[in-house]
């Protein structure tokens, strides 16, 4: 907790040029020191460039009044870190963890990170995952988005499983090849390779899913039954989807997941069926590719909020 101490007494408005000097020193001290102390920047400049009508909480609010209010949030928002740290148990998530995670994307970007064991991570666009490794075990932290894992093989130390903790339970990896998305409807996991246990926070026993299978989580387990798995789904990595038949209504939900703005798609065209290979960093050109290809239209309210409805429509 020292970086939350330093943070808000950095930004007190009373801070020392030895109050600084003293910051830089405890920072150089050790690499934990400084990794503490750039994700904190990275939440502080969130308060910094919250929208005014959120960072002031009045009209008319003057310069220093806002000073005071965003240094107050930091301080209110330091606090229930630590008391989160404290209250928290590791199965359940906090939703400040995601913006100090140490493996991010932003909307529309995408990551690769190989970690010290050889274990491979494919993050998709607004993902946060935290790696913690110790003697016993390997463990990640999924707090948002989407990730495909390729298991690292430990050949030189005793047998540490890797395990993902997620908002709704647990994945314990059997060499494996698999991907989870936190989705609204709950955890989706598709194995390519190997097998994954998921043991839901609400169930004692877990599931076993195997390559070429994949099922939807909630907190109480599995819904409904396990399904093949189609590794389609995971050509994000590559910056595509592939569509085959698939529902236009899906498809721009793929695509939303990617732009900073809101796509939408009209209930009476969510059904048509469309196919194809849709880069991902070129939405307009797929946009015109679905209005060439389906009796669709794209209705552009701004850059920002488009909704596609059937070419006919008034």
């Amino acid at each position: 907790m020292a970086a939350i101490d330093w943070m808000v007494r950095l930004q007190s408005g009373s801070a020392t040029d030895h109050d600084q000097q003293a910051c830089r020193r405890w920072r150089a001290q050790c690499p934990q020191h400084e990794l503490a102390w750039q994700r904190l920047q990275c939440l502080s400049e969130r308060i910094a460039t919250l929208p005014a009508t959120l960072a002031h909480g009045s009209i008319g609010a003057s310069p220093a009044r806002t000073r005071h209010n965003r240094r107050f949030a930091l301080k209110t928002l330091c606090m229930t870190i630590g008391a989160g740290l404290l209250a928290t148990s590791a199965a359940r998530l906090a939703p400040w963890q995601a913006w100090m995670a140490g493996y991010t994307t932003g909307t529309g970007e995408r990551r690769r990170v190989v970690l010290a064991d050889g274990t491979v991570l494919e993050l998709n666009s607004a993902t946060a995952v935290d790696a913690d490794y110790d003697q016993q075990r390997r463990l990640l932290h999924l707090y948002r988005g989407e990730v495909l894992i390729s298991t690292g093989h430990e050949r030189d130390r005793p047998y540490r499983p890797l395990l993902v903790q997620t908002r709704l339970g647990q994945a314990r990896a059997l060499g494996t090849r698999f991907q989870l998305r936190d989705a609204q409807e709950g955890m989706r996991l598709a194995v390519y390779e190997g097998a994954v246990e998921f043991r839901a926070h609400d169930e004692l026993a877990a599931v076993r899913v195997d390559a070429g299978q994949q099922g939807l989580f909630d907190a109480q387990g599995l819904v409904g039954s396990l399904a093949p798995a189609n590794e389609q789904a995971s050509a994000w990595i590559e910056g595509v989807i592939i569509a085959d038949h698939m529902p236009l209504g899906q498809l721009v939900a793929e695509l939303e997941r990617s732009l900073p703005g809101r796509l939408r798609c009209d209930p009476a065209v969510a059904s048509l069926p469309i196919s194809g290979v849709f880069p991902l960093d070129q939405p307009a050109r797929i946009l015109a590719a679905i209005a060439r290809t389906l009796p669709v239209r794209v209705d552009s309210f701004t850059d920002y909020w488009i909704t596609l409805r059937p070419r006919d429509a008034t």
